[in-house]
């Protein structure tokens, strides 16, 4: 049996996917997985599963989501996640999906202010692509452009090439 604290710790940390998604201002549907083990978020337009659960039933959550949502693109956020970390995991996965070329044409004036922004997050965009990348001789064309990019500045790159910031790397490559 679930006790009350962790229904209310799920609820509480769907409360606070949904707000993240809301601000990310991708269309989403909300769901249950698993009755107060799991909540999920479908992103149909980018194919993503956003998957809220306790940290104890993740393989529960995890057979669950690839059973009903196969091929689809999943993320986890757990109730002993931190939040912030979850948000950038989640915008990392939209990013594979053409979530920043959807942003771009769908809301272009919002783009330059949240990349440029107080969160900074075109150099967070750059410095996860390096870090994905590692260094490795494959990448690097790519590496070299990110970090003259991350020179330069954000806004610069925006005007040079307004589709710099539209993807993100896979791990693993």
């Amino acid at each position: 049996m679930i006790n009350s604290s962790s229904n209310s710790s799920l609820s509480s940390l769907t409360a606070d996917v949904r707000i993240m998604l809301r601000n990310f201002m991708a269309p989403f549907k909300e769901g249950i997985l698993f009755k107060d083990i799991a909540n999920i978020f479908v992103i149909e337009d980018f194919g993503l599963i956003v998957c809220c659960m306790n940290r104890a039933d993740y393989l529960q959550a995890k057979d669950g989501v690839s059973t009903k949502f196969p091929n689809w693109r999943t993320t986890f956020v757990t109730t002993s996640d931190s939040l912030l970390e979850s948000k950038y995991d989640i915008l990392w996965e939209l990013m594979r999906c053409g979530y920043m070329k959807w942003l771009r044409y769908t809301y272009p004036r919002q783009v330059k202010r949240v990349l440029v922004g107080p969160e900074n997050l075109g150099n967070r965009i750059i410095n996860e692509r390096l870090r994905i990348w590692q260094d490795k001789p494959k990448f690097k064309y790519l590496i070299e452009d990110n970090k003259v990019a991350l020179k330069n500045g954000v806004a610069n790159e925006l005007t040079r090439d307004p589709s710099f910031f539209d993807f993100m790397p896979s791990e693993g490559d």
